[in-house]
């Protein structure tokens, strides 16, 4: 062939599936994305919290005037810390749910002789026997107590008296405590008593919670409550036990508090708001729904309990709704999509089927990017826009499918980069047990790609609007705990006051004769590099001499970021392919590049096509 000029340039998105010779797309990269078509690199990330003590099984944040408050679930904590405008974290809270015993009281009203001849509560003693009147009614509530306290049979009580107010508590905290009534026998005294109540469960730990944050207005209180919800679903998304509901001001430090379950339902799955009302929804397609305006009470008027579904319900997420049918939400069920819609009256919700035979990988593994929802199912990926479609996939469909760790798949986790118009699903590959890869679909490009994430793996986040940024945790802890780091900031890796340097690249597709029907080598004699750029970058011919031929890489030439001499201003090499391919390389402290049009010098080489 004469000697020609082409230009270095393959289609947007990285081909994984299939053969490197078969398609027109870039056939390999490393944190590079596409925009207008165009390789670029992806931006760098520091490190804004590095004390953690568990790693994220969920991570939340909320904006409020020019702070982030950010809250993290791990398998025994929950963690808040807030960000300002600066990037500057605060010192960490513990926002770990504790117990709370259940109480009641005795109140000795009138009489001044007799006796407290017994107490019971649910029906069981709690008394060793009668306690006379003692001087006076608050003597004698202080001999009750006392009496209550020494009396160690079974349920186990303890009281203490303030003036005639006897509170009895129960040694056993939490919710299946609430409600046992009090009876107090006497003579000649009087008293009034109200049953036991009040009892709050802790958190129950276990190395397999997942946490899911919302953030709701009580009408209540006018504040802007934080819920949170917890189930051990790590270990498999159709888990069927456990679930807990909590909440407390989003901008507080205290302790969460459990908001109680209603009998006959649970909260498996997780929890959505629907403003006004929190939705929870779990096993055997239960979903129910609190008060409206007061997402604490799932029991009062005006909540209710549907069971929509066979099957497990996953995830839930807010839908536009038109007039009269606003709130709306839907729900991944294990094999379905459902759609509710409110209605108001004695059923409050309908609840409808969108599609059936469908799957759901992971209840993190949904987007909503600009009111079409994007999620990855167990074989496929898929999208709603009103109704339920497979998103195209020819380019890492198998790469991705056939590569994670399908006994780590509740980890996936996915969320969006507006900016480049990108959804990230984060995953863990081959043995990896935390998510190690990202495969990348450019909504704008209608194109995919891949990355590896950086070393220490990322195990929880999503993308912030106060910083236009991802937030995103560590997989791997330092000395001092797990990190948060901020991502799309800079071009570095920088964590405190070492700054290090990102590896990106890119890989075209192969350049060959043989399209054009000529069985020969292609020898590649200049390359005119075209970018914007900072720092240096590398070039490295790379090819066979066919399909199943091994591959020959050329040795690494080097162009800076501004040419100080001529011979500076274009790479001079001397290579020959019959299928070629080149490889652009950033990987230094403030590297960055977007490509442009990169232009080669070609012509014939030899005619073997053996190698």
């Amino acid at each position: 062939m004469p000697k020609s000029t082409v230009v270095l340039k393959s289609l947007a998105g990285i081909k994984r599936d299939g053969t490197k010779y078969d398609g027109d797309f870039y056939t390999d990269g490393q944190w590079v994305r596409f925009q207008r078509g165009l390789p670029r690199k992806i931006g760098g990330y520091r490190s804004i919290n590095k004390y953690l003590t568990e790693i994220s099984r969920g991570f939340s944040s909320f904006t409020q005037q020019r702070l982030q408050y950010c809250h993290s679930g791990g398998a025994s904590t929950v963690e808040r810390f807030t960000i300002d405008s600066s990037k500057n974290s605060s010192i960490i809270s513990s926002r770990t749910p504790v117990g709370v015993s259940a109480t009641g009281t005795i109140t000795l009203t009138t009489g001044g002789a007799g006796s407290v001849n017994s107490v019971t509560v649910n029906g069981v003693t709690v008394t060793s026997g009668s306690v006379a009147f003692v001087t006076d009614l608050p003597t004698t509530a202080t001999a009750v107590a006392a009496n209550i306290t020494a009396f160690t049979s079974t349920p186990n009580y303890s009281a203490v008296a303030v003036g005639a107010v006897i509170t009895i508590t129960a040694a056993t905290v939490g919710q299946a405590t609430n409600g046992f009534v009090v009876v107090a026998s006497t003579t000649t005294i009087t008293a009034t008593v109200t049953n036991m109540a009040g009892g709050l469960d802790a958190l129950t730990s276990s190395v397999y919670n997942q946490w899911m944050f919302q953030t709701a207005y009580d009408a209540s209180t006018t504040d802007n409550s934080l819920i949170a919800h917890v189930a051990p679903n790590l270990s498999c998304v159709c888990n069927d036990t456990g679930g807990q509901i909590f909440f407390g001001d989003i901008l507080g430090t205290d302790p969460l508090v459990e908001i109680p379950i209603p009998a006959g339902a649970n909260a498996t799955g997780g929890i959505v708001m629907m403003f006004p009302y929190l939705m929870y929804y779990g096993t055997a397609g239960v979903v129910g729904w609190s008060i409206a305006g007061t997402p604490s009470d799932l029991s009062g008027a005006g909540s209710g309990i549907a069971r929509v579904w066979g099957q497990k319900i996953i995830k839930g997420m807010p839908l536009r709704a038109g007039s009269g049918t606003a709130p709306a939400g839907l729900f991944w069920a294990y094999d379905a999509v459902i759609r509710a819609t409110f209605t108001g009256g004695a059923t409050v919700f309908q609840f409808d089927i969108i599609a059936t035979d469908t799957s759901i990988m992971s209840p993190d593994s949904v987007v909503d990017y600009d009111g079409i929802f994007f999620w990855a199912g167990v074989d496929r990926f898929l999208m709603f826009n009103g109704v339920v479609r497979e998103v195209p996939n020819q380019m890492n469909l198998n790469w991705f499918f056939d590569n994670i760790n399908n006994s780590q798949r509740s980890k996936v986790f996915a969320f969006k980069v507006p900016h480049f118009g990108e959804i990230w699903f984060c995953y863990p590959r081959d043995d990896a047990t935390e998510c190690t890869h990202a495969i990348i679909y450019n909504v704008r490009e209608q194109s995919w790609y891949d990355t590896e994430l950086p070393s220490s793996g990322r195990a929880s986040g999503g993308y912030n609007n106060g910083f236009a940024a991802p937030l995103l945790t560590d997989c791997i802890p330092t000395a001092s705990g797990y990190r948060v780091w901020i991502h799309e900031q800079g071009v570095d890796e920088i964590d405190g006051q070492v700054a290090a340097p990102v590896e990106s690249y890119f890989e075209t597709a192969d350049l060959s004769a043989l399209t054009q029907g000529r069985s020969e080598y292609i020898r590649i004699t200049t390359i005119e590099p075209d970018f914007v750029q900072n720092g240096p970058m590398t070039v490295q011919v790379t090819g066979r001499a066919n399909a199943r031929a091994p591959e020959v890489y050329s040795s690494v030439f080097i162009f800076p970021e501004s040419a100080a001499e001529p011979h500076e201003q274009i790479v001079m090499l001397k290579e020959q392919r019959r299928e070629l391919r080149v490889r652009f390389k950033s990987n230094a402290v403030g590297g960055d590049y977007q490509m442009g049009q990169i232009i080669g010098h070609v012509d014939s080489g030899d005619k073997t096509v053996l190698g």
